[in-house]
């Protein structure tokens, strides 16, 4: 029987998601960002979709991007909370979002290896989906750090394995880490390696500390 293709987020994450503020001061703006064939689309289905009902989507077409850019500042002037969802992280949305009140939180989506992108973005195409030509496939990590450092949150998903849905990796708020997984796939550890072994190591002595 064919196992049904789900995505794993602790309850956390949605919460951090969804958190429009209850008592209403305070707007979100979640940048959903990742390579093609990541699998952003599916993540925003399953886990964003319910509390973030506007999505908008970066295009390569500048008449599609300039309606785009539009609503996004149609959504901002209104105070609405929504997903903005692109290959990379826009900086300058997120020090705008700021500047009028939101809180900016990135979900960066990541894979092990391009190929495994290729495929799922060929799968897409003859489902009728849109493509994404190669170029645009491999992974640039060289934003995160900075992402880390401006944006409330910044959480890292890792959806390698195939029909186990995208995986938490690690969680910085407010330029600090908060939670990391026991197995960290090396395109994390790449950028965030010796911050994760630093946080790691001050555990492993409080741990001591306390027994």
């Amino acid at each position: 029987m064919r196992s049904e293709r789900r995505t794993v987020v602790p309850k956390s994450v949605k919460e951090i998601a969804a958190s429009e503020n209850p008592t209403g001061q305070k707007p979100v703006l979640i940048l959903l960002a990742g390579t093609a064939g990541a699998g952003k689309t599916t993540f925003y289905e399953s886990q964003l979709r319910t509390a973030l009902p506007s999505v908008l989507k970066a295009s390569a077409s500048p008449i599609e991007q300039a309606e785009t850019d539009r609503e996004r500042t149609r959504l901002m002037k209104e105070g609405q909370s929504f997903v903005y969802q692109d290959r990379t992280i826009d900086f300058g949305s997120i020090r705008e979002a700021q500047e009028v009140g939101f809180g900016v939180k990135v979900f960066y989506v990541g894979t092990e290896n391009p190929n495994l992108n290729m495929g799922r973005v060929l799968l897409r195409v003859r489902n009728g989906g849109p493509f994404a030509a190669q170029t645009r496939i491999p992974d640039d990590y060289a934003q995160l750090p900075d992402a880390k450092k401006l944006a409330d949150d910044l959480m890292l998903f890792d959806n390698t394995a195939h029909g186990h849905g995208h995986r938490l990796v690690a969680h910085f708020h407010a330029g600090e880490l908060m939670k990391l997984a026991r197995s960290v796939p090396k395109w994390a550890q790449k950028v965030f390696g010796r911050e994760f072994e630093r946080w790691l190591g001050s555990r492993e002595r409080g741990w001591r500390k306390a027994r």
